[in-house]
């Protein structure tokens, strides 16, 4: 151009093909300027539909986790008059109801497998009713056993409890890894993030964690209630089943064979295996509830409740810092531990059984 050529000294008439160049030039620069408005407005665009995509996950998550469980279920759940033999294995949802459930089955059947999936032979309070199973019927093994996910003021009165805890970043996790899929949603469907605002939105049956704990942790020294943690079933699986089968009040005569083939059968390498996990699926309570849901008939049941079962789960730190906020609103003062570590080691040293 004339422009560079006096800058380097030369000096030139303008022709034909200097203006047809800086024409060419100029519709460039204009072009790749529409060029990225346009992508930015296509990135944003994008964005937006990411999000409101996530928020309608987030929407059917919970209306459909909220049909799981009928008004009339949860009536005859209330309505339910326990014996003093009867235990519940009470939890929050994820924190270990599968493997306990499985431990007591064990203990109680002597490694009886015959069921389809676990729910069958130890029936969900609040789903028994849309399940077919009558709470007072008779089990196929003494004493009966319950699954629940009621806090303390809530679940039926009368029987014997077995309250099993994690650590609330663990329970998220496996919440997250689990209910979506569950409910008929896609993987990454919603963020982690999403999944944050649904659980304080109170998404679970059980309410939030921090208040089952603490609704729990007011009766850990009742003799009728035994406190059982995640992390110590996989610290010493043998000493956890030991004191599971002493509270289950099992026969001394045949207690230790029961319990040797309870901690074969509730091993990770058992329950895992391919000839096995699918007794611990839930797909028994899914398959009763599926049509209530409106999940697509196409849609197969595919989530597995048998995990690597991780303690100590990575979490970003705006996450993990949201989480041990509510530990410190809720919890902390109520028990004076100001982490989840601290209420383990306390739980432990002042539980009665």
């Amino acid at each position: 151009s004339l422009t560079s050529c006096r800058l380097l000294g030369m000096s030139r008439k303008w022709g034909g093909w200097d203006y047809l160049l800086l024409a060419v030039a100029g519709g460039a620069v204009a072009l790749a300027a529409g060029s990225r408005t346009k992508l930015s407005a296509v990135e944003k665009e994008a964005a937006s539909e990411r999000k409101r995509k996530n928020q309608i996950a987030v929407e059917l998550m919970g209306v459909r986790n909220g049909l799981c469980e009928s008004d009339e279920g949860k009536v005859n759940a209330n309505k339910f008059k326990p014996q003093k033999s009867d235990i519940f294995i009470a939890t929050y949802a994820k924190a270990g109801t599968t493997w306990v459930t499985q431990i007591c089955h064990m203990l109680r059947s002597f490694g009886n497998m015959n069921f389809g999936e676990i729910t069958e032979v130890v029936p969900w309070d609040n789903m028994a009713l849309q399940c077919g199973q009558a709470l007072d019927g008779p089990q196929v093994a003494e004493p009966r056993l319950f699954k629940s996910h009621r806090q303390y003021g809530e679940i039926s009165k009368g029987g014997r409890y077995i309250y099993v805890a994690r650590d609330p970043i663990d329970v998220f996790v496996s919440f997250y890894n689990f209910l979506p899929g569950y409910v008929g949603l896609e993987a990454g469907d919603m963020t982690m993030d999403d999944f944050a605002d649904a659980v304080f939105a109170g998404v679970s049956h059980g309410g939030q964690i921090w208040d089952h704990y603490a609704s729990w942790y007011d009766h850990m020294k009742d003799s009728n209630v035994l406190w059982v943690f995640f992390e110590d079933l996989k610290e010493d699986l043998d000493r956890e089943v030991r004191r599971i089968a002493k509270f289950m009040k099992l026969p001394e005569r045949d207690v230790d064979r029961r319990i040797a083939i309870a901690i074969e059968k509730s091993s990770f390498k058992f329950m895992a295996d391919p000839e096995h996990k699918h007794h611990f699926d839930d797909h028994f309570v899914w398959e009763c509830v599926k049509d209530r849901l409106r999940i697509p008939a196409e849609r197969s049941h595919s989530v597995s409740k048998v995990r690597s079962g991780k303690t100590g789960q990575k979490l970003p730190d705006h996450l993990r810092h949201r989480l041990n906020r509510q530990w410190e609103n809720v919890l902390a003062p109520k028990t004076g531990c100001k982490t989840y570590e601290e209420f383990r080691a306390h739980v432990r040293e002042n539980r009665t059984n």
